[in-house]
């Protein structure tokens, strides 16, 4: 049976304050990096005769920010569709439009290849002859890797967001549900990629700006960050198409429900992968593990090392424990810009000591920065994508279920 939609609710249209608003974010994160550029946080460099542009630091800040966001957009996705599940029908175009964003994601990635050699210590050929670990990492740890990586990954991955943006929207004039049996399928095989690419991604461009150390649950500790502050921009983008008008109680309070229940659970989950990886370094208490905390209980990184837990875990959890605030929109997108702030911070703490002995706070100016600036694009991109077809996925099997979605 067919489900009637008004099609005002669902059919979007980007205004110009919205778009000029993001154009201005935009700038923003343009006039960051050029600040960072030209002298603003430059704090002493960590390797002796390293030549580290803070600018670079902050634009992969702002790249890597995004890029989880983005990912964690098709994960949702396919999630949704493995599981069969319903309540998330009426939100999956959303989380469908994210990963349309990926190329102008991979093509950030590239850029990023031409500060590497400001960035990491195993692009300078010298520093490499005279370690043997460089030495030992170098069929990993070099441009040519890197740059394929880049590419490869960037074209699968927007390859899969493509499908599933692709095979939902033809659902909804043909109304075929073979589009839902092949997506079911696809998202088996994107959560095994993700899995495996995000971690390699999150080694190549983070944990590789500390080329010695090491950690197994790192690509994990990334993806809760990443998939924390991916929950909480669906949640900021409802809000934004319901107070203009749009869905209505197409996404209800109980679907809201549904995210900041998600939300929480993130937040524990990224606190206890986050302890795990502290505390089995700390009671291993080997030099070449421990070493990555020690970079950030000095210099004034100590500071901003103990705060962690507490606004990215504490705050959340606390907020989100009672059954009211994660129903009530208003309420959730308030803590949802939170999470955004704190994923922020934490990737700005992931980057900046690697190459910086000291806490700059002109550096994590520009770090937030660049986080506006990319944020005013992916928004720009997919806003306008939105526009290319309704809002949710009308020709869905589980639509009619997804509408009267109760708890």
């Amino acid at each position: 049976m067919e489900v009637k939609v008004e099609q005002n609710l669902i059919n979007f249209k980007l205004d110009s304050k919205t778009r000029n608003a993001l154009v201005g974010m935009i700038l923003v994160g343009l006039a960051s990096i050029g600040l960072a550029a030209f002298g603003l946080g430059h704090p002493e460099l960590r390797h002796e005769g390293g030549h580290s542009n803070p600018a670079w630091s902050a634009y992969l800040v702002g790249v890597f920010f995004i890029l989880g966001i983005t990912l964690a957009g098709i994960f949702f996705t396919s999630l949704a569709h493995i599981t069969g599940a319903h309540w998330p029908v009426t939100l999956r175009r959303i989380s469908e439009a994210y990963g349309l964003f990926v190329p102008v994601a991979a093509v950030l990635l590239l850029v990023l290849i031409l500060g590497a050699h400001d960035l990491y210590e195993w692009t300078h050929a010298e520093a490499v002859e005279a370690d043997k670990l460089l030495k030992h990492k170098k069929p990993l740890l070099n441009i040519g890797f890197f740059s394929v990586m880049v590419v490869v990954l960037g074209a699968a991955w927007s390859a899969f967001g493509y499908l599933f943006y692709k095979r939902s929207v033809s659902q909804d004039s043909d109304k075929d549900v073979a589009h839902t049996q092949f997506n079911a399928k696809l998202a088996g095989g994107y959560i095994i990629f993700f899995a495996l690419s995000f971690s390699l991604v999150s080694i190549m461009l983070v944990m590789s700006l500390t080329p010695h150390w090491f950690s197994t649950m790192f690509g994990v500790y990334c993806f809760a960050g990443a998939y924390q502050a991916g929950l909480s921009s669906f949640v900021i983008m409802a809000y934004y198409l319901k107070k203009r008008g749009f869905l209505g109680n197409l996404v209800n309070e109980n679907h809201i429900h549904d995210l900041g229940k998600f939300i929480l659970g993130f937040t524990v989950f990224w606190a206890y992968v986050g302890f795990s990886q502290f505390m089995l370094i700390w009671y291993a208490s080997i030099p070449e593990e421990t070493f990555f905390y020690e970079q950030r209980l000095t210099g004034g990184w100590e500071y901003l090392t103990l705060a962690l837990p507490a606004i990215k875990f504490a705050v959340p959890f606390m907020l989100l424990l009672n059954r009211p605030n994660k129903r009530d929109i208003d309420f959730l997108m308030k803590v949802s810009l939170w999470v955004i702030f704190t994923q922020a911070t934490e990737i700005f703490w992931l980057v900046y000591p690697a190459n910086f002995v000291d806490f700059s706070f002109g550096g994590y100016l520009v770090s937030l920065g660049s986080v506006v600036g990319v944020i005013g694009l992916f928004g720009l991109v997919v806003l306008k994508r939105l526009e290319k077809a309704p809002l949710i996925p009308v020709g869905d099997p589980r639509l009619e279920e997804a509408l009267h979605h109760h708890q």
